[in-house]
């Protein structure tokens, strides 16, 4: 089946090239925040709420690219007022998760995070986080801060969530 043309054909193939690049950073954001919510699960805390959003809105936002690419497909001139209408929903809510999780990483060095072997890590990263639990009162949660600068590991995953979410902004 040809792409459709809408009267510019290249324009129509590089709206395609680009929600396919879309689709492939949101699926390293989806695995990366994954990873951090699991290795934050695995030590029975609760992960941080700008970690969660970027969760939800990233898994959200995949589902809609790969709606939208059926809608563009169907040469509906409704469906790109409406894809265009959503897609500026979303370009907002990628620029609040930017801004959100960069509040708190933009002061973060990676550098000067201690670089260990993987046990040495999650050793660190279980004490940090049980010491810090253990003082805090009831309900309170750790903060992204704490999560991201524990092991250079999670600074970067973290950083890397962060990039690749100022990129689909």
């Amino acid at each position: 089946m040809p792409v459709p043309g809408y009267g510019a054909p290249p324009l129509a193939k590089f709206f395609l090239m680009v929600r396919g690049l879309e689709l492939f950073c949101m699926v390293f954001i989806i695995g990366f925040t994954a990873n951090f919510v699991s290795e934050i699960n695995s030590q029975n805390a609760i992960p941080p709420q700008e970690v969660v959003g970027t969760l939800s809105i990233t898994s959200l936002a995949a589902l809609y690219c790969l709606v939208s690419i059926a809608f563009f497909w169907a040469q509906a001139n409704l469906g790109l007022f409406i894809m265009t209408a959503i897609d500026f929903l979303i370009l907002i809510a990628f620029i609040v998760v930017s801004v959100v999780v960069g509040k708190p990483l933009s002061v973060l060095n990676c550098m000067a995070v201690d670089n260990a072997s993987a046990a040495q890590n999650a050793a660190s990263a279980t004490a940090m986080a049980q010491s810090i639990d253990s003082s805090l009162p009831f309900g309170h949660k750790l903060t992204l801060y704490y999560w991201a600068g524990n092991t250079r590991v999670n600074c970067y995953e973290t950083k890397a969530i962060w990039g690749f979410s100022i990129s689909l902004a």
